[in-house]
C-alpha cells in the first residue's frame, strides 16, 4: 500500500514524490504545511544525521516557492533575496559555520515584514552558539519542528535509500525483515548499509532474505547484540 506524500511533485530520487510521512514525521511536516503561520515568520527543523532534514526542507521550499541561501550568505545579499522571494527562504545546516549578522537580519526581516524563513540543523537552535545577544534571544524564541527516530514505516524506507547509495539493493523481503528487527534510529540504517557493504558482494540483483539474515546476525555479534 502506497503511503501518504507531503507534496505531490516528480523531481527524482530525494523529490517531494518520494518523502513518506510517517507517525516519526508527521508532526514535523504538518508544521511545515502551516508555513503561512510561522510565529515571527521562522521555524527551525531539527533532527539526527539521516532524519530526512533537507529532504523535508526541499519538500517545503519546492511547495512555498522559497530560496535556499546558503550559511555564509552575506547580510545584503541574503536581504535581496529575501524580497525578490516573497519573504520565503530556506538555509540548511544552520547550527554550523554561519553569518551571524546575516542570521539576525533575515530573522529580523521576517519578522517585521512578514517571510518564511525555515532554518536547518540538528541540534535545538536555542543551543547553536553565537555572540550576538539579540540573536541568540531570536533563535531561543524560534518555534521549533522535531524529526524524530524512525518507526517501522520510516525505518523501511530510510534503509532502502541508504543501501541505494552505498549501490545495494534489497529485496522487499529483505527490507522488511531488517526494517523490523534493527533499533529504530537513523544510525542503526547507516550501520546495517554499511555491514552489508562490508558482507556483500554488489551486483544488479536485489540482496535477497537469507543473505539479509546472515548480515544481519554478523552484524549483531559485532555489535554485541541479538535478535530480540
Amino acid at each position: 500500500m502506497s503511503q501518504p506524500r507531503l507534496f505531490e511533485f516528480r523531481m527524482g530520487e530525494r523529490s517531494p514524490a518520494t518523502l513518506v510521512v510517517s507517525e516519526a514525521n508527521r508532526d514535523a511536516a504538518n508544521l511545515l504545511t502551516g508555513w503561512r503561520a510561522w510565529p515571527n515568520g521562522a521555524l527551525a527543523l531539527t533532527g539526527s544525521k539521516g532524519s530526512g532534514k533537507t529532504h523535508l526542507a526541499l519538500a517545503w521550499a519546492l511547495e512555498a516557492g522559497a530560496r535556499q541561501i546558503t550559511p555564509a550568505a552575506s547580510p545584503d545579499d541574503a536581504a535581496a533575496i529575501f524580497r525578490e522571494s516573497g519573504g520565503r527562504l530556506f538555509i540548511d545546516d544552520a547550527d554550523g559555520e554561519r553569518d551571524d549578522p546575516m542570521f539576525w537580519r533575515i530573522l529580523d526581516l521576517a519578522r517585521t515584514e512578514g517571510g518564511a524563513v525555515l532554518l536547518v540543523g540538528g541540534d535545538s537552535p536555542s543551543n547553536w552558539p553565537t555572540p550576538i545577544p539579540d540573536l541568540a534571544s531570536r533563535l531561543k524564541s524560534l518555534a521549533v519542528a522535531r524529526l524524530g527516530e524512525p518507526d517501522e514505516t520510516l525505518m523501511e524506507v530510510v534503509l532502502r535509500r541508504v543501501c541505494r547509495e552505498q549501490f545495494i539493493l534489497l529485496s522487499d523481503d529483505a527490507a522488511r525483515y531488517l526494517a523490523r528487527r534493527l533499533p529504530r534510529t537513523f544510525a542503526a540504517a547507516h550501520q546495517m548499509a554499511a555491514a552489508l557493504d562490508a558482507d556483500l558482494v554488489k551486483g544488479a540483483k536485489p540482496v535477497a532474505l537469507k543473505a539479509a539474515r546472515l548480515a544481519l546476525e554478523k552484524a549483531q555479534a559485532a555489535w554485541g547484540v541479538g535478535d530480540g
